[in-house]
């Protein structure tokens, strides 16, 4: 993280400020457009972000639809092993190479394994850090935030379609709690014109479709319709008279 980085010179200080504050959150999603089911009092379970950000695991679904699609992955260098004498690097051979064993063998780790490691030779993406997480009794909000970034990261090692927000909304779509997704943007940044295509792609199934290849149509328009905008930095300091630091 850099000196300027959005997580902790703007999400931190706005939910230092925010806390368990359920009134203070609603203020906060009323800035948004769309209708948002109000959180009820002592519904909260969990806040996480900034320094204690939430690392959520990516659907299983996706790991199995990986290695079922292994030439729809990226080519990396050494299958993304270091050490070329490992059975990491070994077993990802065996697998690029084509050998069903090695492929059904890995399917049926993923698919018994009460808990999945966070790295594995049979794992090709890693935990997703939402900048924002909030989960309640019924509704889960995962939210990233945008500072001076130019634009937001629409790949992986291995998949070169995979946005960030889409791997955190696909990280949780498998619960049945209520799911909202959401940006936080710097205005100025917005109208120079950062951003403002990217926010359009959130209204195209299509977009769904690309980054969730391994999902049913029914996923795909629950992943969609999650998405419930974006709002500005300065709309919110303005609000809560927050000064938020230019940088740490």
């Amino acid at each position: 993280m850099g000196i300027r980085d959005s997580s902790l010179t703007r999400v931190k200080p706005l939910f230092d400020f925010i806390g368990s504050d359920v009134e203070k959150l609603n203020r906060l999603f009323g800035f948004f457009k769309s209708n948002i089911s109000k959180i009820e009092e002592n519904s909260i379970i969990e806040i996480r972000y900034g320094d204690n950000e939430k690392k959520v695991p990516p659907p299983r679904s996706l790991l199995i639809w990986m290695l079922q699609n292994l030439k729809e992955l990226n080519e990396v260098k050494n299958f993304g092993v270091d050490n070329v004498d490992s059975e990491t690097y070994q077993k990802r051979k065996d697998l690029f190479s084509g050998d069903k064993k090695i492929v059904d063998d890995a399917i049926q780790i993923i698919q018994s394994k009460t808990k999945l490691p966070d790295r594995a030779w049979y794992i090709f993406e890693g935990k997703t850090h939402p900048d924002i997480f909030i989960e309640t009794k019924d509704s889960i909000f995962v939210g990233e935030a945008k500072r001076t970034e130019k634009d937001i990261t629409t790949t992986t090692k291995w998949l070169n379609k995979r946005d960030q927000l889409i791997r955190h909304i696909d990280s949780v779509l498998d619960q049945p709690k209520k799911i909202y997704s959401f940006y936080i943007l710097d205005k100025n940044e917005y109208l120079k014109g950062y951003y403002r295509e990217r926010m359009k792609l959130y209204s195209k199934k299509e977009y769904y479709e690309e980054n969730l290849r391994h999902r049913d149509d029914l996923s795909i328009k629950k992943a969609m319709n999650s998405f419930f905008g974006f709002i500005f930095w300065e709309d919110i300091a303005e609000y809560f008279k927050i000064k938020f630091p230019d940088k740490l």
